[in-house]
């Protein structure tokens, strides 16, 4: 294997700019944090929609890396543009095929070029780092500048319309009245979209069985395809790791295990479809039980009449059967047939039904209690010429979204449609910009209970937003009040990020675009100011904490999350008081996990550098230490090197010595020496550090063959998964966390840079499909291109590939997880390899090229991928940048043009923006308060001088030099805050 070709990842370039062909995959998730996911496609459309707790369709494993998605909306909407005496035309590509795209997340810009007229759309939703409410609204400003580049004065008049969204599923299981009303307050004026209980003829009528597949074929059904085999399937012929299916009887419709394969593979590549004979829909619902995938449209059941579907449904990514209904009220009397599709070639492409039967009982759940029950609203803000229509007849053309015609407000929600329009003028001179803004908010305020059933007191869970507001116009109103104020500082961020760094933009643009998970599916704030993270979007319950560990940007940009998270659920929830074990996934699974029963010590410790005080500590050290000693428990020597079984995030438990689990233990036990003494208990710090000090001896003298880190096989379990010989990208995971948190070593330095060198020189691989086809590990998900490098989970240059076990989490050796690359890319950097670093971080964002797929979206099991924010351990390696709160430690060591460097960088209580200069002339450092406080006591750098000196905004202050270490000393302790600048001179 020959290495990768290598670039300049270290030039600042230029911001990428997308267009034509590129905006096609573009979904930048564009919402607040823990609201749902909205993505801002290329050309300006919004599409997904996944804010109303609809569960959205499956995207285990590597779906969308393979087969990335594309826009698609449950419901229509869009801007248009009337410039002067021209056509009206849309804002996206119909209108502006040329439009052009920049993501800075968490804003966005689409331009759209016009020879009277320029329009700019610039889309966000207010994210300020350090302020978890202001960066969790559920909503999105739209401003639209507009720049007349003619030489008349011109008229323009720009609008949006949005169809109403609420109960876009619940409307098809019972009656509902859709409503639409305006709303004008204090500089707001726009629609709100609601909905209501509907009527419907109150008759309890027998129930009418259509049918129950308790028969061995399907008489009077028609088949195509050969997913649903040749008659209903007896459950207990179905595979084993379906589960328990929840059918009424002995058989039921399986398109997966009646499917011809020996796996489960082969068996959700089948297709095929079962349509009913015509039948009269004689009841005002058809009863039935659902399982499988959800893949609206491609996998589901249908209700047909005249051709047209009227009622649907899909699974909810289980094999377990669930009851659904569908109202048919409105066709009552007409005829109709049953269609049941799997056209679904992916994962969890399959669907399971069960027992169909018309019925005249109405679903029990109260209206209030549906996920997708709630409000929405558009409004124009500010504006002096508003026009709305609650209600148009028809949204087809731009004309009739500027000039629309008002049809009834209030319509049945399965048989009829409506949508509402908001629209503004503008008169501008030549040469003139004004800007129409625009905000969309919606209120969905109860999740998927059901999907969420798991979590402690599910039944009455509520968004976070639920706690704050009433409904989507109060969202709005509160917006317009405060939007000055939210999205300057909104501005301000993007500003400190992107423009006034010098680092490369590739590499801000991937670090910030991996920050969106935050506002996806991924992610939730519960009432009760609960965060809950899944590992991929709807994939995993969580929050897992030997995924979530690796990513560490939660912390950073808003530490108060990530210490709660640590205190409610880690050292609460999942906590075993009898053990100090820490449930691995919460209440939803309280098995322990070794590396993140390790992961999750080193994030307290993180978390309590990120306080701005050492209260916090203090009042979780007592659970603290009890994690901290059961850890060491399983050492059963104890000499700092783990022993025994070691479940792990490979999905298997592994036996036997390496230094992945074992290097992350000893790290874990430098927390604990370094915690311990900051609260005063010696005794304990003193047994960790010397655990840590002997377990590094052990697995260099053990472990370490020359190259690199191997595993030691346990003989009492032959058959367990390993890496033997292999070299592991993963193996020195432990003294990259070590790094991160400015802890003393891990592992000796020669060593550490000796095993990152075999990593980048054996796992980095140019062509991984061309080593896949030869690897001795056969399957493996694919998250990987054939033409750009990729770094391989564990290659085997000295053999052992056919000795890795007998387990089918084998498989994952061939995968390249990309939290994994991070975290070795954050590592590299850390010891001093910078273009190694950048080049495995930049063959991730290469990657996702928007001609590939979605450049927002990092999938591992599932979409947007908890672990890829470990991202941010690469920007903070780039600073060197090391902070301690209670302590008042600030520290930089630039690993990237050291010379003339800038960057935004976070603490406790703040950010701003850090510079640098080292040349001849000048050797300076500014430290920049851009929002927030920061208390500062001593200040580490690259390089110091025996005599330094220090202004705080101007003003001298008193600072002395460490003559064995580059840290400056103030003795007087500095307070900045929001635009406050110390500057330093070298």
């Amino acid at each position: 294997m020959s290495q990768a070709p290598k670039q300049d990842l270290s030039a600042r370039g230029t911001p990428r700019r997308l267009r034509d062909a590129e905006l096609r995959l573009v979904g930048m998730p564009i919402g607040g944090i823990g609201c749902g996911q909205l993505y801002l496609g290329g050309d300006g459309r919004l599409w997904l929609w996944d804010v109303d707790n609809r569960t959205a369709p499956a995207a285990i494993h590597d779906l969308h890396f393979t087969r990335p998605q594309v826009p698609s909306s449950p419901f229509e909407h869009g801007f248009a543009v009337r410039i002067g005496e021209r056509p009206a035309k849309w804002l996206d590509a119909r209108g502006f095929p040329d439009a052009a795209f920049t993501g800075r997340p968490p804003l966005a810009e689409v331009d759209y070029p016009g020879s009277e007229a320029r329009v700019r759309l610039r889309a966000c939703s207010p994210f300020v780092p350090t302020e978890i409410d202001d960066s969790s609204y559920p909503a999105v400003f739209l401003d639209y500048a507009i720049t007349n580049t003619s030489q008349s004065t011109v008229e323009v008049e720009i609008g949006g319309f949005l169809e109403n969204p609420v109960c876009v599923g619940s409307r098809h299981t019972r009656p509902l009245r859709l409503s639409a009303e305006e709303f004008t307050t204090g500089s707001a004026t726009g629609v709100q979209f609601a909905a209501a209980e509907g009527s419907v003829e109150n008759r309890m009528r027998p129930d009418l069985l259509l049918e129950d597949w308790e028969k061995p074929d399907y008489a009077g059904w028609s088949v195509i395809g050969d997913a649903f085999g040749s008659g209903p399937i007896r459950t207990l012929d179905r595979p084993g790791y379906q589960g328990e299916a929840g059918a009424f009887g002995m058989r039921m419709v399986d398109s997966h295990a009646s499917a011809p394969g020996t796996d489960a593979g082969a068996r959700d590549s089948a297709t095929g479809r079962l349509r009913s004979a015509p039948f009269r829909i004689e009841r005002n619902y058809l009863r039935f039980r659902v399982s499988g995938g959800s893949y609206p449209g491609t996998c589901c059941l249908n209700v047909v009449v005249d051709g047209r579907i009227v009622g649907s449904a899909t699974g909810s990514v289980s094999d377990r059967l669930a009851d659904r209904v569908l109202f048919l009220g409105p066709w009552q009397g007409r005829e109709a047939v049953v269609e049941i599709v799997d056209e679904e070639t992916g994962p969890w492409g399959h669907i399971g039904v069960d027992q169909l039967v018309l019925t005249d009982h109405a679903p029990q759940q109260p209206l209030s209690e549906l996920p997708d029950n709630g409000t929405a609203a558009l409004a124009v803000l500010g504006a002096d010429r508003v026009r709305t229509c609650p209600a148009a007849v028809s949204w087809n053309a731009p004309e009739d979204v500027l000039d629309p015609v008002p049809g009834p407000s209030g319509v049945d929600g399965i048989a009829q449609r409506t949508a509402g329009t908001v629209s503004a003028s503008v008169t501008l001179a030549p040469g003139e910009e004004r800007t129409v803004r625009f905000a969309l908010a919606w209120f969905f305020p109860v999740p998927d209970r059901e999907g969420l059933a798991f979590l402690e007191h599910s039944r009455e869970l509520l968004r976070h937003y639920a706690s704050r507001f009433d409904n989507a116009r109060a969202v709005i109103e509160h917006l317009a009040g405060a939007q000055e104020h939210l999205l300057e500082r909104t501005a301000c961020w993007v500003r400190t990020w992107y423009e006034d760094s010098t680092l490369p933009h590739w590499l801000l643009e991937r670090v910030a675009a991996n920050t969106t998970i935050l506002s996806t599916s991924t992610c939730y704030r519960f009432a009760d100011g609960r965060f809950y993270g899944w590992e991929g979007a709807y994939c995993c319950a969580g929050t897992c904490t030997h995924v979530w560990h690796y990513a560490h940007a939660l912390a950073r940009l808003f530490p108060v999350v990530e210490r709660d998270t640590r205190e409610r659920v880690d050292l609460g929830i999942g906590f075993h008081a009898t053990t100090g074990q820490l449930s691995m996934r919460g209440e939803a699974d309280r098995i322990p996990a070794v590396d993140g029963q390790a992961g999750t010590i080193l994030r307290i410790y993180r978390e309590h550098q990120m306080s701005a005080d050492p209260g916090w500590l203090s009042r979780v050290w007592p659970r603290t230490r009890r994690a901290v000693e059961y850890l060491i428990g399983s050492d059963a020597e104890p000499d700092g090197v783990l022993d025994g079984a070691q479940p792990n995030t490979q999905d298997a438990t592994w036996f036997g010595r390496n230094s992945w689990l074992s290097g992350l233990y000893l790290a874990a036990l430098r927390a604990a020496a370094a915690m311990a003494s900051e609260v005063g208990d010696d005794g304990f710090a003193q047994r960790c550090r010397e655990l840590a000090d002997r377990g590094a001896e052990i697995i260099v003298r053990d472990l370490f063959n020359g190259e690199y880190f191997v595993h030691e096989l346990d003989p009492a379990h032959p058959g367990s998964v390993n890496t033997n010989r292999g070299c592991f990208a993963d193996q020195l995971l432990g003294q990259s966390w070590a790094a991160q948190l400015g802890l003393p070593r891990v592992l000796p330095e020669a060593e550490t840079r000796s095993a990152l060198r075999s990593i980048w020189r054996h796992n980095f691989v140019p062509r991984p499909m061309e080593y896949r086809e030869h690897s001795p590990i056969a399957g493996g998900r694919i998250f990987y291109d054939e033409d750009v490098p990729a770094l391989i989970m564990c290659t085997w240059p000295k053999g052992g590939g056919d000795e890795a076990g007998e387990n089918w989490s084998t498989s994952y050796f061939n995968e390249a997880w990309h939290g994994i690359e991070y975290q070795v890319a954050a590592h590299l950097i850390a010891e001093g390899m910078l273009d190694e670093g950048l080049a495995i971080a930049r063959s991730v964002h290469d990657r996702y090229a928007p001609l590939r797929r979605n450049p927002y979206n990092e999938i591992e099991c599932s979409d947007h991928y908890a672990r890829s924010m470990a991202s941010f351990g690469v920007y903070t390696s780039l600073l060197g940048f090391e902070h301690h709160g209670p302590r008042g430690h600030l520290g930089f060591a630039p690993k990237i043009t050291p010379e003339n460097f800038a960057a935004a960088f976070t603490t406790a209580e703040g950010w701003g923006l850090y510079r640098q200069q080292r040349t001849d002339s000048d050797r300076s450092s500014t430290v920049e308060l851009r929002h927030g406080r920061l208390h500062l006591t001593t200040l580490a750098l690259d390089a110091i001088s025996a005599e330094p000196r220090a202004w705080l905004d101007g003003e001298e202050v008193p600072v002395s030099a460490d003559p064995e270490r580059p840290v400056l000393t103030f003795p007087d302790r500095l307070t900045l805050t929001a635009g406050r600048t110390l500057h330093v001179q070298l």
